[in-house]
C-alpha cells in the first residue's frame, strides 16, 4: 500500500512539474511534500468559515494555463490597475463590451430599483495553487526576475514576461498612506496574512459570475462586517496568486440583483467612505466627475475574495 501511495504521488508531482515547466531542483522535493492543498488547512486556521466557490475551485491539482493562451490575454482580463490603486476594466475598451458599463457609482445609489450594467469578468485564468513548499522555492522579486523567466521558458521582451514584470512591480509598488498589502503566492500564505490581520472570526465573500447586461438591485443590500476588510485579487501568473491589501473607513455589502434575462446575482460591492486624501488623479473621480471626498462605491470581479470579520448582527443600509 504504501508502495502504492509512493508512486501515485511522484505521478502528481511529474504532472505538476511538467505543466508548470518548472526546473529540475524542485524534484528534490521528497513526495510526501507536494501534496496539492486542500481545505484541510483553511479549516485548521478558519473552522467556522466556509470558502467561497471562487477559492475552492483553485484547489484542483494540475490546472495550470498556457502561458500564450491566458496568462497575457488582455481581452480576458479585467481585474485591479494595482500601481494606481484603482479598478480598471479594461474590458470596457473591447468592442464587445457593454455600452456605458458601470465602473464606479455613488454611495446613495445602492438602492432597491437601481439599474447598472455590469460585467462580472475575473482576471482570465483558472489556475490551482501550488503546494506551499514548490511555490516558495520559487522567485517572486524583480531582483530574481531573470531567474523567474528562466523558469518558465519566457523571453525577456516577450508579452507573458511582460505580464509577470507587471505584477510583480504591482506587489512591490509603494503603499498608499495607512494600507498594508502582500501578494500570497499559496493558499496558506493566503489565510495566514488574513488571519493575523482580521482574526479567525471572518467572513470570505466573492461575486458569483454574471453575464454582461443590465441588473436591477432587487432588495436592499446587507451590509457585513465593520469598517475594515481585506481585498484579494487574483493576479495573472502561471499558478495562483493574489494581490491583498488592507483597506479601512470602507462598508462591505452583498447585494441582490437581478438580470434583465432574469438571472439572479449576489454581488459583493466595497464602499470607500472617506475619499478627501485621495489622488484627484484617481479613476474614480473621473468617472463619476467629482472630486476627492465624497463616498462611492465599485463591484467586484468573480475571482476576487474579499475578506471582513463578522459582527453580531448585520446591518442594513439606509
Amino acid at each position: 500500500m504504501s508502495l502504492l501511495l509512493f508512486f501515485l504521488t511522484l505521478s502528481l508531482h511529474t504532472i505538476l512539474c511538467t505543466a508548470v515547466n518548472l526546473p529540475k531542483k524542485v524534484s528534490t522535493f521528497f513526495p510526501g511534500d507536494i501534496s496539492p492543498p486542500t481545505e484541510k488547512y483553511w479549516y485548521s486556521r478558519l473552522p467556522n468559515t466556509p470558502p467561497p466557490k471562487a477559492l475552492r475551485d483553485l484547489l484542483q491539482p494540475g490546472r495550470y494555463p498556457s502561458m500564450t493562451r491566458e496568462i497575457a490575454n488582455d481581452d480576458k482580463f479585467v481585474g485591479v490597475d494595482q500601481r494606481r490603486y484603482t479598478i480598471l476594466y479594461k474590458s470596457i475598451q473591447q468592442k464587445n463590451a457593454l455600452p456605458n458599463s458601470t465602473l464606479f457609482y455613488m454611495y446613495n445609489d445602492l438602492r432597491p430599483g437601481k439599474k447598472m450594467k455590469l460585467q462580472f469578468t475575473n482576471s482570465g485564468t483558472k489556475v490551482s495553487f501550488l503546494p506551499r513548499q514548490v511555490a516558495e522555492s520559487i522567485p517572486f522579486s524583480s531582483d530574481q526576475l531573470s531567474e523567474i523567466l528562466k523558469y518558465f521558458s519566457l523571453q525577456v521582451n516577450s508579452k507573458e514576461a511582460q505580464v509577470i514584470i507587471d505584477e510583480i512591480g504591482s506587489c512591490e509598488s509603494p503603499n498608499m498612506e495607512g494600507e498594508e498589502k502582500y501578494c500570497p503566492t499559496s493558499l496558506e500564505s493566503l489565510i495566514d496574512f488574513n488571519v493575523e490581520r482580521l482574526g479567525q472570526n471572518v467572513e470570505v465573500l466573492s461575486t458569483d459570475p454574471g453575464e454582461k447586461q443590465e441588473y436591477t438591485v432587487s432588495e436592499k443590500a446587507k451590509m457585513t462586517g465593520d469598517h475594515k476588510a481585506t481585498a484579494c485579487h487574483k493576479m495573472r501568473y502561471p499558478y495562483a496568486v493574489y494581490y491583498c491589501h488592507v483597506i479601512e473607513d470602507t462598508e462591505v455589502f452583498m447585494v441582490p440583483l437581478v438580470g434583465a434575462d432574469g438571472t439572479k446575482v449576489e454581488a459583493v460591492t466595497v464602499c470607500h467612505l472617506n475619499t478627501s486624501a485621495w489622488s484627484p488623479e484617481h479613476m474614480a473621480f473621473k468617472v463619476l466627475k467629482i472630486k476627492p471626498g465624497p463616498a462611492f462605491c465599485h463591484f467586484l470581479a468573480s475571482d476576487t475574495l474579499i475578506w471582513v470579520p463578522t459582527k453580531d448582527q448585520d446591518m442594513m443600509t439606509p
